[in-house]
C-alpha cells in the first residue's frame, strides 16, 4: 500500500474516533445539564423569587453558582452543571479537527488550533463562576466566545462539494455566528452600559446554544459523509 494512502486511512481513523468521542461528550453534556437545571433551588436576575430554573429567564452560568440567586445552596446544581460543561469543553475539543478537515488547507490549521483555544473560554468560565469572579468570567466569555464564532464563521462560509448552498450546516452556522454575536452584545450592554436586565439575553443565549448543538451535529454528519466517499485504492489484479 503506498504511504499516502497508509496515512489517509490512519487520519480517517483518528477523525472517525474524535466524532464518536465528541457525540459521546455531547450525550453527557445534554443529560447532566437538564440534571443541573432540575436540581437548581431558583431565582434568577429578572425574578429572584422564582423557582427553579426557567430557560428564558436563567443563565447556564447560574446553574454553577455556589449559591442559587434566591440564596439556597447550589451544591447538587452545581456539580451536576460542571460534570456537563466538562463534557461540552471535551466535546468541542474533539470536534474542532472533524469541522477543519473538512475546509481547505488554508483554513484547516487556523479553524482547527484558534476552535481549540476557544474552548478554553469554556473551561475558564466553568472554574470561575460569575458570583466568584464576575468581572474575570466576562471576559472569559467574551474572548473565547469571539474566537470560536470566528472559526464557526470560517466554518460555514465554505460551502463544501455537492452541499446545498441553504444546508443545515451551514444555516446552523450562520445562526450560531447571529445568535452568539447578539449575546455578547446584550451582555456587553447589560454588564458594562448599565442596561436592564430583561429576558432578552437569556432567550437569546439558549438560542445560540441551540444553534451550535445543531451546527456541531449537521458538521459532524457532513465529515461521516466524507469518510464514507473515502475508497482505499486497491492493488490492480495480476
Amino acid at each position: 500500500m503506498p504511504v499516502s494512502n497508509a496515512s489517509s486511512d490512519r487520519s480517517n481513523s483518528a477523525l472517525a474516533r474524535s466524532a464518536r468521542c465528541c457525540w459521546a461528550a455531547l450525550v453527557l453534556f445534554a443529560f447532566a445539564l437538564a440534571l443541573a437545571a432540575w436540581c437548581y433551588p431558583g431565582g434568577s436576575w429578572t425574578q429572584p423569587d422564582q423557582r427553579g430554573f426557567v430557560l428564558w429567564r436563567n443563565f447556564w452560568c447560574d446553574l454553577v453558582r455556589s449559591q442559587a440567586i434566591n440564596g439556597v445552596a447550589n451544591g447538587a446544581s452545581r456539580r451536576a452543571a460542571s460534570v456537563g460543561f466538562a463534557a461540552l469543553w471535551f466535546a468541542l475539543w474533539c470536534f474542532w479537527p472533524v469541522a477543519s478537515s473538512l475546509l481547505s488547507p488554508a483554513r484547516r490549521a487556523p479553524v482547527r488550533v484558534l476552535g481549540r483555544i476557544s474552548t478554553f473560554g469554556l473551561l475558564g468560565m466553568a472554574l470561575l463562576p460569575s458570583d466568584a469572579q464576575p468581572v474575570v468570567h466576562g471576559i472569559i466569555a467574551l474572548v473565547g466566545g469571539g474566537i470560536g464564532m470566528l472559526c464557526v464563521a470560517l466554518g460555514c462560509a465554505v460551502r463544501l462539494a455537492g452541499e446545498a448552498r441553504t444546508s443545515l450546516r451551514r444555516l446552523s452556522g450562520a445562526a450560531t455566528v447571529l445568535f452568539g454575536a447578539g449575546n455578547a452584545a446584550l451582555y456587553v450592554y447589560v454588564a458594562y452600559g448599565a442596561g436592564p436586565e430583561t429576558i432578552a439575553q437569556p432567550s437569546v443565549q439558549k438560542l445560540a446554544t441551540l444553534a451550535l448543538l445543531l451546527w456541531m451535529s449537521s458538521t459532524l454528519g457532513c465529515a461521516r459523509a466524507a469518510r464514507r466517499g473515502y475508497q482505499r485504492p486497491r492493488a490492480p489484479v495480476t
